[in-house]
């Protein structure tokens, strides 16, 4: 930790230098992995949740203050819910590093929630709240990523201290987040001193750098996303919404220097969900200058959603590290390309591992060409990946397998969904990118359950393609009658040789798991074992219609998809 804590203070003396502030704060979300208890996979509040939140508030504290005072808040009431969350909070005073902690005062969790006490003289923030299946520490803004670093550091601990994760594993070994997202936060150290208004040309530039990045939106998203995720981008929403942004960024760009009112006024009706939900969007401005939420909404923050909960407080510092990174280099720098309506290539073909891997690097490429990419150990963070899910040679080639995102509908109205604690989607369909790198050679042929599956050079020695299926018949769901694809079966042939993968949703040749892995061993060892390789007699596969990369096999005839 000491030497990437040192790269976090080579990019804080970097952003000193160019007479910049930008402040971070995260929301890091826990749940209890070992539990299928509601309160732990759907549902806010219940269960041991609230005594658990409370461990990690002491545990937390204790780890960061000096002194601190703990607090029952006012908690936020949600549409449909009879009474307001509970929010346990404390004030206290910062301690140095390394140094034990004179005492916490709990007298305040033992009262009727009240609004919180206002801070004293050096005293932070920070709350435990509750959300669907996890609980959500929001944590003090921090002056400096080094602070940030370590204010991650001290949270996931104390996590970990009281028996609660930031990742999950399913019952077949597939490894999830927590649930609850890893939102960041950036503003200034007051609402005036915002970067957002100190240069006013820092939103506009930011939404646009986004919008020619898919990288980061998809590289670090949760598994929902779309439409339907907590964090949409502008151009997955409402068609007409879209064409509207372009007219106000370059209303923007082209009249004299907006106030915050103007800003925040111009853009918020825009960067919004299906829904028109400004709080459920890839840039969140609720709270930058909001008249709307009083003193909570005028704070200059401007929250970015599309966001996982990171496995380690490592990864959290290195993304905040990039997005700190591309905010200073805006801020620096206007950018003022036009949106691109990337239109069906996003969901298709941009979002793919490859293609994020290779926006990552030209958005790591800008940053370092203009002085402002992270160190290299923050770098090697942002870009890990997860391993393929399944990888094989076959004559001098290799065939890698990779999960890859795919983009789940709401079940249901939109309306019906903004009154209910959490969303349904139908969530049965799954995507895998495939990957040959055959150097100097073609690629041979692939299919998918007997289909041919269509590859696209890479450049060099990549060729890529993805397959899309259902992975099992959900409840509730969408198309009825529509069976799993399970197993998938993938078939290679190269140079007159085949080999099959066949990928399992679940124990090949039937049977449950006994109950949920206990550990990271366990769960590899689940995937491992639904991954079977053997050689294949290669059938000429059929052609399906085309026009997408991605070959879907639930849009063909149930002839054509056995």
């Amino acid at each position: 930790m000491r030497e990437l804590l040192a790269e976090c203070r080579a990019q804080d003396e970097a952003l000193a230098r160019a007479g910049l502030a930008v402040w971070i704060g995260a929301e890091p979300t826990f749940t209890d992995r070992r539990s299928q208890e509601p309160p732990w996979l759907s549902q806010a509040e219940g269960g041991d949740k609230e005594e658990r939140a409370e461990s990690l508030l002491r545990a937390l504290a204790a780890r960061l203050a000096a002194s601190a005072r703990l607090v029952r808040a006012e908690g936020r009431r949600f549409p449909g819910e009879e009474r307001p969350r509970f929010c346990l909070g404390a004030l206290y005073v910062p301690a140095e590093p390394g140094a034990a902690p004179r005492g916490l005062d709990d007298r305040g969790l033992a009262g009727a929630p009240a609004p919180p006490p206002a801070p004293g003289p050096g005293e932070r923030w920070l709350t435990v709240t509750p959300d669907p299946g996890v609980v959500e520490v929001n944590l003090a803004p921090a002056p400096d990523l080094v602070t940030f670093a370590r204010h991650a550091v001290a949270a996931y601990a104390a996590a970990g201290e009281v028996g609660l994760s930031p990742l999950r594993w399913r019952w077949n070994g597939g490894e999830a987040d927590s649930g609850g997202g890893g939102q960041l936060t950036f503003g200034g150290p007051t609402p005036e001193a915002s970067p957002f208004f100190r240069r006013p040309h820092l939103l506009p530039s930011l939404v646009r750098y986004l919008n020619h990045h898919p990288s980061l939106s998809y590289a670090f998203a949760p598994d929902c996303v779309g439409s339907a995720g907590q964090g949409p981008r502008p151009d997955e929403g409402v068609r007409e919404l879209f064409e509207e942004l372009g007219v106000a960024l370059d209303r923007l760009a082209l009249g004299a220097r907006p106030g915050p009112q103007e800003l925040w006024s111009t853009l918020a009706p825009l960067l919004v969900d299906a829904s028109g939900n400004s709080h459920r969007a890839e840039v969140n401005v609720e709270k930058l200058w909001n008249p709307g939420l009083g003193g909570r909404g005028r704070m200059g923050v401007v929250e970015l959603r599309a966001l996982r909960m990171p496995p380690t407080p490592e990864r959290l510092a290195a993304v905040a590290a990039l997005f700190r990174a591309v905010v200073a280099r805006l801020a620096a720098e206007p950018y003022e390309d036009p949106l691109v309506d990337w239109g069906p290539e996003l969901h298709d073909r941009l979002s793919l591992p490859f293609h994020l891997e290779q926006d990552l690097r030209e958005v790591l490429g800008d940053l370092e060409a203009r002085g402002w990419a992270p160190g290299p150990r923050l770098r090697a963070l942002v870009a890990a990946r997860p391993e393929p899910v399944a990888r094989v040679e076959l004559g001098g080639a290799a065939l890698e397998v990779r999960a890859a995102l795919d983009f789940w509908p709401l079940v249901g109205d939109v309306a019906s969904q903004e009154r209910a604690a959490s969303r349904t989607v139908d969530s049965s369909s799954e995507r895998v990118e495939l990957r040959v790198v055959s150097p100097g050679n073609p690629p041979g042929r692939l299919a998918a359950q007997g289909v041919e599956v269509p590859l696209e050079a890479g450049g060099g020695a990549d060729w890529v393609g993805a397959v899309r299926y259902r992975a099992f018949a959900p409840r509730p769901g969408l198309h009825p009658g529509l069976g799993p694809h399970d197993p998938l079966v993938l078939e290679w042939e190269r140079r007159g040789e085949a080999v099959r993968v066949e990928l399992h949703g679940w124990i090949p040749g039937g049977g449950a798991y006994p109950g949920l892995p206990d550990g990271p061993a366990e769960a590899e060892r689940r995937r491992r074992e639904r991954v079977a390789v053997r050689p294949a007699r290669f059938r000429a596969p059929r052609r399906a219609p085309g026009g997408r990369l991605t070959l879907d096999l639930r849009r063909l005839p149930a002839a054509l998809a056995t």
